[in-house]
């Protein structure tokens, strides 16, 4: 692990427009708990994969979720993982449209609307909440398998939301839970990733 270079947070772009402010939330009060050894551990265990854009700007497509935690306990750096490609030679907008079309980027808002990748924040400190995304988070391995697929965990959260409301989201967390593994068994649900199918 000795090779991972630590990187700023601030200098890595985001590929998507929300994240979980509870999962973020979450790691944050379990790694406020870390020695300074556990933090570098999870960190090592973690790097960040990345994309290089133009002006040879890296674009986090993973781990958006641990980098606002990290923030947030006061930790400004990451460490680099992976360079899945390097498209520094496109101008930006050709460089979106590579990566909507490889799947690297999520530009779709809390509603479930497409927004332009332009749009998208340039830092991990103002992605706006999505509750969706927590909601799948917190039924994953229950009402569907975690795999390594880029933005799973949003994919789901968007289906869950053409069944229920927001409302229940924040009114009863634990009966939207048990909508979300009932619905994640339905045929509708068979193209996304981790489908388990019907038990």
């Amino acid at each position: 692990m000795a090779d991972l270079t630590e990187i700023d947070i601030a200098a890595l772009n985001p590929t998507q427009l929300t994240l979980g402010l509870q999962e973020v939330e979450r790691r944050a009060a379990q790694m406020r708990k870390f020695s300074r050894r556990e933090l570098r551990t999870l960190k090592e265990n973690r790097p960040v994969p990345y994309v290089v854009g133009p002006k040879r700007r890296f674009y986090m497509i993973d781990h958006h979720h641990l980098c606002r935690a990290l923030i947030d306990i006061g930790d400004e750096t990451v460490l680099l993982g992976e360079a899945r490609a390097d498209w520094s030679d496109l101008d930006l907008k050709a460089f979106w449209h590579r990566m909507e079309a490889e799947g690297l980027c999520w530009p779709i808002d809390v509603d479930g609307n497409r927004r332009p990748c332009l749009k998208i924040p340039r830092h991990v400190s103002e992605l706006t909440d999505n509750p969706w995304r927590t909601l799948a988070r917190g039924v994953r391995g229950k009402a569907y398998a975690n795999e390594d697929t880029p933005f799973q965990e949003f994919m789901w959260g968007n289906y869950y939301r053409s069944f229920m409301t927001t409302r229940l989201l924040e009114t009863d967390i634990a009966l939207a839970e048990k909508l979300a593994i009932k619905v994640s068994l339905l045929d509708e649900a068979q193209d996304l990733p981790g489908y388990l199918g019907k038990a």
